[in-house]
């Protein structure tokens, strides 16, 4: 299947016939002078996480939301950049900014990330993999979620062994056959790239956790003055339903692929729901990002810096988590 053909099933809409049609499938390359204007792109706004354009207005900046683009312009679905268009939207799921001739997002095209990872997540994920396998082997699956327990198994001489074992055993079991473990391990491998996603993602969310913890800290650090604390409490509420849900995600995650063996028969609908997950997972991920950082570079002590911050993540948490605010939780689907 081509690109083209990818970005038709994943849009409802079929390329035009033209000698741009490859091209055009997998970029944003619109007609409209508006979109060649120095310095426009595409990202939601802050406030209302809107999908809009922004164009530079001297010293200002300026948004068009999508619909009035739409609107002003004449861009309706019909036409080529009205299709590029209802792309965009779908593709800010994905990516933080999109520039006129950027490419499409591969979650679009393919179901692949646009982002990568680093070589700890697939090492991480492969190992849980094999870890489980080799528990299935022994007769008490189970999964080992410390990680520095499960480097130390992957060390263990008597793990490297009965690894082997695993595979060919499980290849029986799967009905090919001992003689081709090859294949489970390359089941293994395709399932653990997929899966070094959504460590690289729990690694990340490490960093939400952080805040999380530094509240608490804080807490007792401004205990004498109730002005401060009372804020500091209202943030900790705030924070806890997607902090809730974030570990229910990754729960389901682990969940999904605790019984190995049913994982490699249905390895099609497990990877399709792994990136399902991958993807809204990095969505809720990518709206943190502007608090990761700062937290990250403040030292928690009482001081003017800190509750600048504490300031900036009341409003970030009331904006973003209000208690009426029910995200509904992706991925609450059975196997």
């Amino acid at each position: 299947m081509t690109a083209a053909d990818q970005l038709s099933q994943a849009t409802g809409t079929t390329p035009a016939a033209d000698p741009d049609s490859d091209e055009r499938s997998q970029t944003f390359k619109f007609e409209h002078k508006v979109f060649s204007m120095d310095g426009g792109y595409f990202s939601y706004v802050k406030n209302t996480q809107e999908a809009a354009f922004h164009i530079p207005l001297g010293d200002l900046k300026g948004s068009i939301a999508i619909p009035v683009l739409r609107s002003e312009f004449d861009l309706n679905p019909d036409t080529k950049d009205g299709k590029l268009l209802g792309i965009v939207e779908k593709s800010l799921r994905y990516v933080r900014e999109i520039r006129p001739n950027d490419s499409i997002p591969h979650e679009l095209l393919d179901g692949t990330a646009s982002w990568t990872v680093e070589e700890k997540h697939r090492t991480i994920a492969r190992n849980r993999l094999t870890m489980q396998l080799v528990s299935w082997l022994t007769g008490g699956e189970t999964q080992v979620v410390d990680l520095t327990q499960l480097e130390q198994l992957s060390e263990d001489p008597q793990t490297k062994a009965r690894v082997q074992e695993a595979f060919a055993r499980a290849a029986e079991k799967l009905g090919i056959g001992a003689d081709r473990k090859q294949e489970v391990v390359d089941m293994i491998d395709k399932l653990g790239r997929e899966l070094s996603y959504i460590e690289a993602l729990r690694d990340r969310y490490t960093r939400v956790q952080y805040i999380g913890a530094q509240l608490g800290i804080l807490s007792k650090l401004y205990k004498r003055e109730p002005g401060v604390r009372n804020e500091i409490f209202r943030m900790q509420v705030l924070i806890r339903a997607p902090l809730a849900d974030f570990d229910s995600m990754f729960t389901q995650a682990d969940a999904q692929t605790g019984e190995i063996l049913a994982v490699l028969r249905n390895i099609g609908a497990q990877t399709k729901f792994i990136r399902e997950m991958r993807d809204e997972l990095h969505h809720r991920l990518m709206l943190w990002d502007e608090m990761i950082n700062p937290w990250a570079a403040v030292t928690v002590e009482r001081s003017p810096d800190i509750e600048a911050l504490l300031k900036d993540t009341y409003r970030f948490l009331a904006r973003n988590f209000s208690i009426s605010n029910d995200w509904p939780l992706a991925g609450r689907r059975g196997r």
